[in-house]
């Protein structure tokens, strides 16, 4: 009878083979830190963790969105108070313009400023966000508040040529915010500018009552710009809720995307010992097969 030898010489490479793969992994696994480095390793967690990496990117640009919305209602906040400030001061020169003891070198006075405020309107609501307009809605590219002027160049009324929203966009899961003010307020806000132009009017008048015809579309204007900054804070806040909720989210993805793909390192190391131990053996019984006199026989039979 002839006895292959290569059989035991082949199982026995095959195991030691196999138990050097075994220790090899778990050694990487603990100086990585990850049990997982390969889809083949854990295919069933693997596919988990591909899904929670979408669900994580994802979240990122949901993110991202929220930060963006959070700039423009935030420069959109800074603006309308800017125009708050305005209507303040014009309040102030109308208040002294209608009170009958205005001279007329007061009253030239105040139309001058009154003039500087229309155009500091003007400016503030054709304000600029990383070069696109904020209150234009969809209309981003070009300014949504047009002037007309008289010979001496003075602004003698202003249009609103914006569309009537801003874009939407998604801000916290499952929830789509515009940060735009829409064009009601806007076309508010073109009002407010012409009520200044009529208060001007009626200071290079001297008319003590013509001021004083300007000043309820005045107030109304402000009351408008008053609720439009409320508008814009209630939407900060539902941002900063969003972002609060997305951070949470996003925290909560990665610790289970590293639970699942994180090395147990107590466990792992009592792994890596048994296998280190069973290659060591494995070594010492190759060595003492390769002496055995019977296995020596067998080899010259065969």
């Amino acid at each position: 009878m002839r006895v292959a030898t290569d059989t035991f010489t082949n199982t026995m490479i095959q195991q030691i083979q196999t138990l050097s793969a075994q220790q090899n992994q778990y050694q990487q696994e603990l100086s990585t830190g990850n049990r997982i480095t390969n889809p083949s390793d854990d295919p069933a967690a693997m596919n988990q963790v591909m899904g929670m990496e979408s669900q994580m990117q994802a979240l990122q640009q949901i993110s991202s969105n929220n930060s963006l919305a959070t700039q423009i209602t935030q420069q959109s906040y800074s603006a309308l108070n800017n125009l708050q400030t305005i209507s303040t001061s014009a309040g102030e020169l109308a208040t002294e313009g209608s009170s009958g003891t205005t001279s007329p070198t007061d009253y030239a006075a105040y139309s001058q400023q009154l003039t500087q405020l229309v155009k500091q309107a003007l400016d503030t609501a054709n304000s600029q966000y990383n070069g696109t307009y904020i209150f234009g809605g969809t209309q981003t590219n070009t300014p949504p508040f047009t002037a007309t002027y008289d010979a001496a160049g003075n602004i003698t009324g202003v249009t609103y040529t914006g569309t009537a929203a801003g874009i939407s966009m998604e801000t916290g899961q499952g929830n789509t915010v515009s940060p735009y003010t829409d064009g009601a307020t806007n076309q508010q806000m073109a009002g407010f500018i012409n009520n200044l132009i009529s208060l001007q009017g009626a200071m290079s008048s001297a008319s003590a009552t013509a001021v004083q015809g300007t000043q309820t579309s005045l107030q109304t204007s402000e009351d408008s710009i008053l609720t439009a900054v409320s508008g814009v804070g209630a939407i900060q806040s539902g941002l900063q809720a969003d972002q609060t909720l997305n951070q949470s989210a996003f925290t909560s993805l990665q610790g289970l995307v590293s639970d699942d793909t994180s090395t147990d390192v107590a466990t792992t190391t009592v792994q890596f010992t048994q296998a280190q131990d069973a290659y060591q053996a494995a070594l010492e019984a190759g060595a003492k097969i390769m002496q055995d006199p019977l296995l020596s026989l067998l080899s010259a039979v065969s």
